[in-house]
This record gives C-alpha cells, structure tokens and sequence, in this order.
C-alpha cells in the first residue's frame, strides 16, 4: 500500500512563517507604545467618541480631512477599550490586505495557466517596494490599509463588470477619504457615464448616512464647516489647523512640496503659481495617456489606469503623509507582475524602479536618523517616488492592451 509521501518544506512557507512572527511581535510592539503614547488611532477613536456622544466633532483641532462619515466610520472603536479597537483594525487591516493582493492577483493573473512567478512571489516583491509605507500604516492600526482595500475591492468589481457594487465601494472609500472623489472625473473622461452616476449617487448616499444620527441641523452645520475648510485647502488658501498640517514638512503631496521649493517673495502672499501649473501638467499628460476609448468588463488596461488614478490622488491632494502612500501597491503590483514575466520591464524602467527602491526603501529614518530623513522629507523624497511610479505607468501604456499576455507567456 503507497503511502502519501509528506509536504514539501518550501521557501513560501518559510516566508509565510517568518512574515507571520513579524507580524506578530510588531503587533505586541505597537499596542504597547500606543498605551503610553498617542498617535492617529486616538484621532481616529475621540473622533468615533464625539459622534456617539453628540459632540461638536471639530472642536480642539479635529478639522477638515474628516466629515461626518468618517466619525460614524470610526465611532465603533469607541466602543472597545484603546488597546483591543488598536489590534482589532490592526488585524483587519492585515486582512484587507492580503484581499488587495487576492483582488489584484484576478486582475493581473487571471489568464495564468502556467505562471512565471507564483503569486506568492509577486505579492512578495510588491510588499517589498512598498514595505515602508505599509509599516507607516501598520504603525497606526493600518487604516489606510482598510481604504484601500474598498478601492481596489470597488475596482475589481467594475473589472467584473458589477458596476452597481464597484460603485458603492469607491463611494465609501471617496466619502471616508475625500481625494479618492478623483474616480469620478476619470469615468466621465472614460465616458462611463453611468459607473460616474452611480458612483456620484453612492458618495451621496454615504455622506448623507450620519443625518440619521446626528439629525439634519447638526449634520448639515457639520458639513458645511468641513466644506468650507476643504474648498480653502484645495484653492491653495488653507487657514488655522488646516494650514499648520499641510505646511509640515511631511507632508509629500506636490503642491506642498513644490511651495517649499518656490517660496513666494512675501511670505504673506504664499506663491501658487508653479504648484498649480505642475499639477495642470500632470492633469493634462494623465488625461493623453489615458485616452483610449472607455474601459470594458475585464479589460486589461482598467487596473493600469486605475492605479495611476490613485497616485494622482494623493499627489494632488493638500495632504499625503507616508502612511497615505499604501496607495501605490496596484502599481507596484503591475510592475513586480511585469518584471517576473517574459519580457520583464526593460532597462529604462527597471532603471527607474531601482532609483525608487533605493529612495522608498533604503533611504528611511532607521538608516538615516531622524535629521536627515526629516531633510528628505521637506524636499519630497516619496513626492519623487509617486512620480516615479506615474513615470513607470506611463512608460507601461503602449503595451497595456497586452497586460495580460505579457504575464502569460510563460
């Protein structure tokens, strides 16, 4: 009688294990430290606190980046104690990422009968490229992890063609993190007329969720105040705690970066002009790029272009701290995907990738020190990054249309 012979000990189970300690000491690691010391997670949770209670949720500091859907979003974790709401949205937000890479492997691999790579090792090397900004996030219970997997859950419903539920998810994500509204005006220049409707409609219907709550008066006064600050943000004219963030120095959106890098001669009259013309410029080449008649259901190209939509997003936003930046993990996806096919990337960009390694990966506050990092910072060290992997995209485009055969042909 043959007797089943025992598993193979292979290096993506060694992987697997090592990940799986790191995950959980750096688990232990964070809640302590966030017991003693506060951080965007306490944010997050008196913000909840306000909501359920009935409080003025912008009173002291908590202003515009936040409306009301987010307090109703985070009120939940004002119900647990600090400690297990800090490891419960850690753990979720492990899980939604391993569903980001599950939803990226169907859009990137699905015509895979005999793969180059396993998706274990693409999913390793996207990780990699982005392992600083994910720790960044992971250090705060992961939120933006969270986002992201409703965008890319969203995108991978209109890649199914399931435009209705595609829409509710990039609806959530938009309302929770108003950048992310960006997906609108990209399905009206796809001439996706409906999926722009239905996505509209569902932003709409999030935001006007804590009405229920908070009554009509309260909500509507609410809104109008984090309008109001987020209308003078985005015009350049930030004013009070608004102002304070976005001048920081880590903060890495363009506009920001830009202004640091072409001060105004009064500093009273802070100079837009350059920040605002770079960041037309970028409107106008994404929107050549991306001119190509309107996505259809499991269109090869749907992922490429998504993914440069969600790093115009945080480049054109008033605010991108590092933690924000897990929103590159789509392209990096494609790319890593790229580079373990066939024809791989090319020397321009893996040229190009290997400056980005060493500035997103290398160059961090561990090996650098605190100064000189915080030097990097104020002068855009993951702005360039973000405009890197645009670059690389855009380098990508001429042979989107065989996304998938490229990663098939082995």
């Amino acid at each position: 009688m043959r007797t089943r012979s025992p598993p193979r000990f292979t290096a993506s189970y060694l992987l697997a294990a090592i990940a799986a300690i790191a995950v959980a000491v750096q688990g232990i690691v964070i809640v302590n430290r966030r017991l003693t010391h506060a951080g965007d997670f306490d944010i997050s949770r008196e913000f909840g606190r306000r909501f359920l209670a009935g409080e003025p949720l912008y009173a002291g500091g908590l202003h515009y980046p936040y409306m009301p859907t987010a307090a109703l979003y985070f009120a939940p974790l004002a119900l647990l104690p600090p400690g297990v709401g800090l490891l419960l949205r850690y753990v979720v937000a492990l899980g939604c990422l391993g569903l980001t890479m599950r939803f990226l492997h169907a859009m990137v691999c699905r015509d895979q009968a005999a793969p180059v790579a396993p998706s274990v090792t693409i999913a390793a090397l996207t990780l990699l490229f982005a392992s600083h900004y994910v720790l960044r996030d992971l250090d705060d219970g992961g939120p933006h992890l969270i986002l992201l997997a409703m965008a890319v859950g969203g995108i991978w419903c209109v890649w199914r063609g399931r435009d209705a539920a595609g829409a509710a998810w990039l609806g959530l994500a938009a309302a929770l993190k108003a950048p992310t509204m960006l997906v609108v005006p990209f399905f009206l220049w796809k001439r996706q007329w409906r999926l722009a409707a239905l996505t509209a409609a569902a932003i709409g219907a999030w935001i006007v969720l804590p009405l229920f709550w908070m009554g009509p008066a309260p909500w509507w006064q609410h809104q109008q105040q984090w309008l109001r600050a987020a209308l003078a943000s985005a015009s350049g004219v930030p004013s009070g705690g608004a102002k304070e963030s976005e001048e920081r120095v880590q903060n890495q959106a363009l506009r920001p970066v830009l202004a640091r890098a072409c001060p105004a001669a009064d500093p009273a009259a802070p100079h837009r002009a350059v920040p605002a013309g770079v960041s037309a410029v970028l409107v106008v080449l994404f929107a050549w790029w991306s001119r190509r008649p309107p996505i259809g259901t499991r269109d090869p190209t749907w992922l490429l272009e998504a993914s440069a939509v969600l790093i115009l997003s945080v480049l054109l936003a008033p605010v991108a701290w590092v933690q924000h930046l897990v929103v590159v993990i789509p392209a990096l996806y494609l790319i890593a995907a790229a580079q373990c096919s066939v024809r791989g990337l090319g020397k321009p960009t893996t040229t190009a990738m290997a400056v980005y390694v060493v500035l997103a990966v290398l160059l961090n506050r561990e090996l650098l020190g605190r100064e000189r990092y915080l030097f990097l910072l104020a002068h855009g060290l993951h702005t360039v990054c973000l405009l890197i992997l645009l670059g690389v995209l855009f380098l990508r485009r001429p042979t989107a249309t065989r996304v998938a055969e490229t990663i098939a042909d082995g």
